[in-house]
């Protein structure tokens, strides 16, 4: 009877304890959400592509969507991702910049360049960190035509995303590369300022100060050694 009584209670409890439906995989932190979607396999797949579209789904909801696609396996969702980054919703757009993370290096770079140029603000700041991560020296040129683009700028300020491509060009300085960084030294933006130096010093292989001191008075130094006079 104790034997039967014992075995009735574990078949209750294993009944009592129903099935994570995957919209709320898509509420646990990634590598949980990622290692839960793996063992759905094809079910999983179906359901994130179906998801990240659907518009009457949460935001939150399909952007975790799209970035689970790029952890769990981008190349298998190459063509969710490839729909996601021509989106017309800035967020799905986002999100498959940072999908595109674990993907095919050369073609992360491709479009992460490409979307230097999109028209939000918050998409172009990931394209930038994409290409920081990436190490993509390659879009180097992009990176300094954007630099100066009327879109990053909102009337005379200088946007945030400015001191994001200045980090990324002070990363791929090199040897015959000063005269660029000359240039940020007497931006208007001040947060451009301290990866200017940065940039400074590598490209010449000179510093000229400890980079504990505050970062105006390295930028005086730079000045004078450049013999550059601010008008």
């Amino acid at each position: 009877m104790i034997l039967l009584l014992l075995c009735a209670g574990l078949v209750q409890s294993a009944v009592a304890v129903p099935l994570a439906s995957p919209e709320s995989l898509l509420e646990r932190p990634i590598d949980q959400r990622v290692k839960a979607f793996a063992q759905l396999k094809d079910g999983g797949h179906k359901f994130l592509g179906q998801i990240a579209f659907d518009k009457n789904a949460a935001l939150q909801t399909r952007w975790r969507a799209i970035t689970t696609m790029g952890r769990l396996n981008a190349a298998a969702f190459s063509k969710e991702i490839d729909r996601a980054l021509v989106s017309p919703e800035w967020f799905v757009r986002n999100a498959a910049l940072i999908a595109l993370l674990n993907d095919a290096r050369p073609r992360a770079v491709e479009f992460s360049t490409a979307l230097l140029a999109d028209r939000a603000l918050v998409v172009r700041t990931q394209a930038v960190r994409n290409i920081i991560a990436l190490n993509a020296r390659e879009a180097e040129p992009a990176l300094w035509k954007a630099l100066y683009e009327k879109h990053n700028y909102k009337g005379r300020e200088s946007l945030w995303i400015r001191a994001h491509m200045a980090e990324a060009l002070s990363r791929f300085s090199g040897p015959g590369k000063a005269k660029n960084f000359e240039r940020l030294l007497l931006d208007p933006d001040t947060r451009l300022h301290k990866w200017a130096i940065t940039g400074l010093e590598t490209a010449t292989g000179m510093r000229l100060s400890d980079r504990k001191e505050p970062v105006e008075v390295r930028r005086q130094k730079w000045l004078a050694r450049l013999g550059v006079h601010e008008i």
